[in-house]
């Protein structure tokens, strides 16, 4: 070979030199698997079990490929690898998909005092929630407010009505100040609501609409409604009074 000849270059071909345009859509191609990865809510240990069966079909060989030998070419020249991909997230959101397709509906009923005497409201006897979902707390009102209301220990308890393996609601406890008099307790339950039939016509939290019930552990004050995607139940521990004074703190932080 005479010195004016171009050396060839190892290990890529004339004809892996790909357009410009092809790394821009394989990085957009990228960046939508990202995004649905990150956006599919997906059940506690689910993705733990789909990625480790993956591995051990050999797929995982595929992602820990970072050789310098690799190449953005070579991933275009395997669209069996991109079908893999698509299959997998296919298969992970079908599994989520079916996985809250099997929850059972509960009744509203089912976390009411005044109907359900059973309904446990007992935080010494609930254990923490399991975060199967997130729990939120009302955007509307002073919920998030720890000047009058507070969260009573700053976390949630686990509610379940049903036979399912996850709590089917969360429930937080609030202390209400009412100066010099005894303070009023409220319990806040929150189901989602694809989990809750019938739902309740109520967008917020309203004392015109009420229930009351005189039990033997107590007398209650509910409240139902729907905000975002929850279903949220205010049970207050007492009458109307006490029912009046947590709307009036509601509103008061709200205004």
């Amino acid at each position: 070979m005479s010195a004016s000849e171009p050396s060839s270059s190892p290990g890529f071909s004339e004809s892996d030199n790909s357009d410009p345009g092809t790394f821009s859509d394989e990085m957009v191609f990228h960046q939508q698997l990202k995004n649905v990865l990150f956006d599919v809510e997906v059940p506690e240990g689910l993705k733990a079990s789909v990625l480790e069966s993956l591995q051990q079909d050999g797929a995982g060989d595929v992602v820990r490929d970072h050789s310098p030998g690799s190449s953005r070419t070579r991933f275009h020249k395997r669209p069996s690898t991109i079908a893999g991909l698509s299959a997998c997230l296919l298969f992970v959101a079908l599994l989520t998909f079916f996985w809250a397709a099997q929850q059972p509906v509960i009744a509203l009923s089912e976390f009411s005092p005044e109907q359900n005497p059973e309904f446990n409201l007992d935080s010494r006897l609930l254990p923490d929630f399991d975060d199967n979902f997130s729990a939120k707390l009302p955007p509307q009102g002073a919920w998030h407010s720890k000047d009058r209301l507070a969260l009573i220990g700053d976390k949630f308890y686990g509610v379940s009505t049903s036979q399912s393996s996850a709590h089917d609601a969360a429930v937080g406890f609030f202390r209400l100040r009412m100066g010099n008099a005894q303070p009023v307790f409220v319990a806040l339950v929150q189901i989602p609501v694809h989990r809750v039939e019938p739902l309740p016509s109520q967008t917020g939290f309203d004392t015109g609409s009420v229930e009351y019930a005189q039990l033997k552990k107590g007398n209650y004050a509910t409240v139902k409604w729907v905000e975002d995607d929850r279903v949220y139940i205010c049970i207050v521990f007492g009458g109307p009074r006490e029912l009046e004074a947590l709307g009036r703190a509601l509103q008061s932080a709200s205004a």
